[in-house]
This record gives C-alpha cells, structure tokens and sequence, in this order.
C-alpha cells in the first residue's frame, strides 16, 4: 500500500485541462455517489448537516446543480470562492475559512482553504510541503513522507501512516494538492484529502476528480 500511495496516481498534462495533473483513469463521480439525490447537499434537516449547522459557525454550501445521471452535485463556496462538483450522498460544510466534504460516516475528509506562502513563511510551494512534512516527521516519526511538482505546476505531497484521530480507527493517508495562484505566486489553494490506510487505493481517483472538476476565482490578493 505505501509503494502504491507514495505518488500515486498517474500524470497525463498534456491530456488534461489547466489545473488538473492528476488522472482519474476512468473513475467517475457516479462510482462514489451514495445517493440518486442531493438532500445531503442542501437540506438543512439532514441529521449530519444539522449536527455541524446547528451549534457552531458552520454552514451549507451552495447548491448550484445536479447531474443524478452523472452522480454529481455542483457546489459553490462562498469561503473559499470555488465551484465544486461533489458526489451526490456526501457532505459539504463551510465555516469563514474553509470548505469541507466528506462520506456520511466521516472516514473520507477533503478539506479546501487558500494559503498565503508570506503567512507561512516559506518561499515557494515546495518549501511549504517540505516544511508540512518536516513538521509531522518531528511529532510522529513513523510517517512516510513524500512529494513532487506535477507538470502542470501544482505539488502533490502524500503523507502515509498518519495516526488516527478522535473518530478514526486507523491511520490514515493524507494528500495535498496545492494550485499555485496564476496571477500571484505567493497564495495557493489547498486541497487536502484524507481516507483510511485500508481504503485510500479505493477512494484516490476521487482527489483526481475532484481537481479537475472545480473552478477556482482567482484574484491576486486572493
């Protein structure tokens, strides 16, 4: 599983829209939807969607589309200004900083936020995944750590044995995928995606998917 995950996926560049230098193969939304609707997406009642709306600052996102024949439901987020398409069943929850998605029992997390590299105090996107990999080197040794810049100019980095959480019930695999900003070399969105060590072979395509399936307002201050 570790030779598997220590970078992943294929990169196809030249086949792939700007912004996308990972490939899904032929995985599809419609292979993770839990659901021919989007209740999850926009009603309020739904017991998990009211357990993070109801007693902090979390809200739901907005829910611009659907495709059910396609197992997608298009999203926007007002927190980090991206149109997302997410599978139909999942969850999708934003507070002032950041965009969260994931499965009805929490095991697959994908979180989106924008990084500033001056905030950080790193030089470029390479720097920022070496010092996130230092960082959890130094607090759990047993983490395997490893990154590279796709073609396209992102940087993926993968983070396996990460231990369990509150919730969990084995370490994890975490990745980043960091889109440098084209108009400001200093910000970045971040996408970190974390399953199980035991599921993430299955759920990888999803990252993929999920790049090349949003669109991003860039400004350069942003």
């Amino acid at each position: 599983m570790a030779a598997i995950l220590a970078l992943a996926m294929p990169v196809h560049a030249q086949q792939r829209p700007p912004g996308s230098g990972l490939d899904p193969g032929d995985s599809t939304f419609k292979l993770f939807a839990l659901s021919a609707d989007s209740k999850s997406l926009h009603d309020a009642g739904d017991r998990i969607n009211r357990e993070w709306t109801n007693t902090s600052a979390e809200s739901l996102t907005d829910l611009l589309s659907i495709s059910a024949a396609e197992g997608y439901g298009l999203i926007h987020s007002k927190a980090v200004s991206i149109d997302q398409k997410v599978p139909l069943g999942w969850h999708a929850i934003e507070d002032g900083e950041r965009l969260a998605i994931f499965n009805p029992d929490r095991t697959v997390r994908i979180i989106i936020w924008r990084v500033d590299l001056d905030y950080e105090g790193v030089a470029d996107l390479e720097k920022y995944m070496a010092a996130k990999a230092g960082g959890l080197r130094s607090r759990f040794p047993a983490i395997q750590a490893s990154s590279r810049t796709l073609p396209d100019g992102q940087v993926l980095g993968v983070f396996n044995n990460v231990p369990a959480r509150k919730g969990d019930r084995e370490p994890r695999a975490i990745l980043d995928l960091i889109t440098p900003n084209p108009q400001n070399p200093k910000r970045a969105v971040l996408m970190t995606f974390g399953a199980p060590m035991s599921k993430a072979q299955e759920f990888l395509p999803l990252l993929a998917l999920m790049a090349q399936n949003r669109t991003i307002t860039w400004k350069k201050d942003y």
